[in-house]
């Protein structure tokens, strides 16, 4: 992930000494700095509405939380904030509608994190890092891994020998093609080398419910979705798909510990802009989500949620997306 400024279509803009570039008429020789930005392009941003395409349908996680964000900045800044919601193929079309805007400033995306997977699931015509600019990766958790009482398993190891022993016997719930749970079973078959059958549902509370009364076997899911039934003996949690300890469930340790090393995944959510959007502006929208996730508000979803919050920096958010975009093409390219 880079972020020299000057993207691909800005390049076609470009004019040097009477040559054309990007199929684009001549009107200078030499180099034209008139279309370019300048280090003082946030000393008036917003001056026009703002909008945030949601690459999910209204009433999602994702959704409620650009809708804080977003009524945040509308109060701060004096400029409406309009939430999108562009869902359907699993985030790529909404996320092609980010691709395809002006990189002024004015559109921004906020995204799940299977959106390093897009490449690998889907027929796009972008490309996650040369067509958008990380803004911040607002929040992530890592998630449970869960199983169905009535297996007798306990452990994660139990549940690897038992899926061993029984090919394609067990199931797990997800919430489609690359939803998180779908990919956080994935990576447990490809680092493991069991085999499930997927069974997937449009809302995964109602997969975690059939994995209560047996109907699916396992489903990796939130703290926030799962624990209470495991606090109420309805369910059995193994362990947790992140590294560090997940709040919602700090007596839970990481599945890389508990006999599969080198696994992790963790969701995230976060802002991003099309390609070639001004890096002081990049900067100001950064400060600006930062400011807002310190709201009361915004605390409360996300604990709700079971989130943890990261408001990190864009060079942060672009190693992230670099690195998983590099794993997943070695597990979901086979």
């Amino acid at each position: 992930m880079t972020f020299l400024k000057l993207s691909r279509r800005a390049f076609g803009a470009l004019t040097f000494g009477g040559l054309k570039f990007g199929g684009l008429a001549i009107g200078a020789i030499g180099l034209s700095l008139t279309a370019m930005p300048t280090p003082a392009a946030a000393q008036s941003y917003p001056e026009k509405p703002i909008n945030i395409i949601v690459p999910t349908g209204p009433g999602s996680l994702v959704d409620i939380l650009a809708r804080l964000v977003g009524d945040g900045m509308t109060e701060n800044w004096g400029q409406q904030v309009i939430v999108k919601n562009i869902g359907g193929a699993g985030g790529s079309i909404g996320a092609a509608k980010i691709a395809e805007a002006e990189a002024d400033g004015y559109t921004l995306g906020f995204v799940p994190a299977n959106l390093t997977t897009h490449p690998y699931l889907y027929k796009i015509k972008y490309d996650v890092q040369a067509d958008f600019d990380p803004v911040i990766r607002v929040a992530g958790a890592s998630m449970v891994h869960y199983v169905n009482n009535d297996l007798g398993i306990s452990s994660v190891q139990e549940f690897i020998d038992y899926a061993k022993a029984n090919p394609d016997k067990l199931t797990f719930a997800t919430a489609g093609l690359g939803s998180a749970a779908n990919l956080a079973s994935e990576l447990f078959q490809t680092k493991t080398g069991v085999s499930m059958k997927a069974v997937p549902y449009k809302k995964l509370n109602l997969g975690v419910l059939d994995v209560v009364a047996g109907r699916v076997s396992t489903v990796f899911v939130s703290a926030a979705q799962g624990m209470q039934f495991v606090r109420d003996g309805k369910l059995t949690a193994l362990g947790i798909t992140g590294l560090t300890p997940n709040p919602g469930a700090p007596e839970l340790k990481p599945i890389a510990e508990l006999g599969v090393p080198g696994y992790e995944f963790k969701s995230w959510f976060g802002f991003i802009t099309p390609s070639g959007v001004p890096s002081d502006i990049i900067a100001k929208l950064n400060a600006e989500v930062v400011r807002q996730t310190k709201t009361e508000a915004f605390q409360q979803a996300l604990a709700k949620a079971g989130l943890e919050l990261i408001a990190g920096t864009p060079e942060e958010f672009a190693s992230v997306i670099d690195a998983e975009l590099a794993s997943w093409k070695g597990i979901l390219s086979k």
